[in-house]
């Protein structure tokens, strides 16, 4: 099972924005974070820094529906089919262009999503549960 990764993303309305997002894994449950480090749920033992392992999204596709929440209808779609989101080695990367991000209005609730990847075996993984909110435009 994947876990996701938790980001709070904050979009400069009326700006180009690409946010990386770049994974690694271990293959065995793990607590902790990445202020305190991380430990084998099982041993107890830290995480050796060769136990990571980087992501690799070859022959992935990706998507994600932003929402103010939950089952709230779509603010705006995202996909490797249409561009939005593009994925290369262990990094994923969400592509707000100008005109986009000009027309969000969700400010006052901000919204949601969650980035799902499909394997090439078909198989689909959470990897990102992501909050955003959005930092207005002033200039016009």
């Amino acid at each position: 099972m994947t876990t996701p990764v938790k980001h709070k993303i904050t979009i400069l309305q009326g700006t180009t924005q690409r946010i990386p997002l770049s994974r690694q894994y271990v293959p065995y449950a793990i607590t902790g974070n990445e202020c305190a480090g991380y430990k084998n749920a099982c041993t107890g033992a830290p995480v050796p820094p060769t136990d990571f392992h980087d992501e690799d999204y070859t022959g992935c596709e990706a998507r994600m529906q932003m929402r103010a929440e939950i089952d709230g209808p779509v603010l705006w779609d995202m996909s490797t089919t249409n561009g939005r989101i593009e994925l290369s080695g262990k990094t994923l990367t969400l592509v707000f262009d100008a005109v986009d991000s000009s027309a969000f209005t969700f400010h006052e609730s901000g919204a949601m999503g969650q980035v799902e990847v499909t394997r090439p075996n078909g198989d689909v993984e959470r990897h990102y549960a992501l909050t955003f909110v959005l930092d207005r435009e002033s200039t016009l």
